[in-house]
């Protein structure tokens, strides 16, 4: 589902005064640094040294790491706007979507779930019910998720691949690999009968001074190549 639907759906630095055990955004990214703000920006005409943008995804970030806004558009067009809201340990508890007039659109709620370690390990996502959006006091959400988000860890306690399902989709599993820290694969799957509906290769073609990375080449599974930029600001 691309790199920038990753980023989208949850889409993903420990913070010293925060759960250490809670994976960050920034980590889900895979980002260094005290990063404020990323934009993405995907070539219209898959070509690696042109100049001709479409604006995709805008991401704000707090001082833990996590996304606090993020800002979806179409041909350079505000389309949708979410923010999110987190307790005293960094984990994720609700998220607002707005319309590109800023208007309430609706709330999501959201489950954690640790493992024997502390780690973070399961995240569901509950979204309220179309006829209490409009009562911001006695909201009603659904009773099962509409999303579901498992993060695995390698050995050392780096996150290794996180995937997540979708209530929508049932019977397809979008799945994101990790190596050091930096995505090399995105991939869905059919989890009817494990057969892989469709593959994104990730191939880092330019850092900043922060080793994060600015330029991507992916391939897809008809071999289709593109590129996305990336533009990050930090925290000063």
């Amino acid at each position: 589902m691309k790199y920038l639907k990753i980023l989208a759906i949850s889409i993903l630095l420990h913070n010293c005064s925060a759960n250490k055990n809670v994976t960050t955004d920034l980590e889900k990214i895979g980002l260094n640094g005290k990063v404020k703000n990323l934009r993405l920006e995907q070539l219209t005409n898959k070509k690696e040294n042109e100049d001709s943008f479409s604006f995709d995804n805008e991401f704000y970030f707090n001082q833990n790491g996590m996304i606090s806004k993020q800002k979806q558009y179409s041909t350079g067009d505000l389309i949708h706007i979410y923010t999110y809201e987190y307790d005293e340990k960094n984990l994720l508890i609700s998220k607002k979507h707005y319309n590109s007039s800023r208007e309430f659109v609706s709330k999501s709620i959201y489950e954690n779930e640790f493992n024997e370690k502390g780690k973070l390990t399961k995240q569901s996502e509950y979204k309220a019910l179309e006829n209490s959006i409009i009562d911001s006091v006695n909201i009603k959400f659904n009773l099962f998720p509409d999303q579901i988000t498992e993060l695995l860890y390698n050995k050392d306690g780096g996150l290794s691949q996180y995937n997540i399902y979708d209530r929508i989709l049932p019977n397809l599993k979008n799945v994101t690999v990790f190596n050091n820290g930096e995505i090399i694969k995105n991939s869905t799957i059919n989890t009817y009968n494990g057969e892989l509906f469709s593959e994104t290769i990730y191939k880092c073609v330019k850092y900043d001074t922060t080793k994060n990375c600015i330029q991507y080449k992916l391939r897809e599974s008809d071999s289709t190549e593109s590129y996305i930029k990336s533009k990050i600001e930090y925290y000063k």
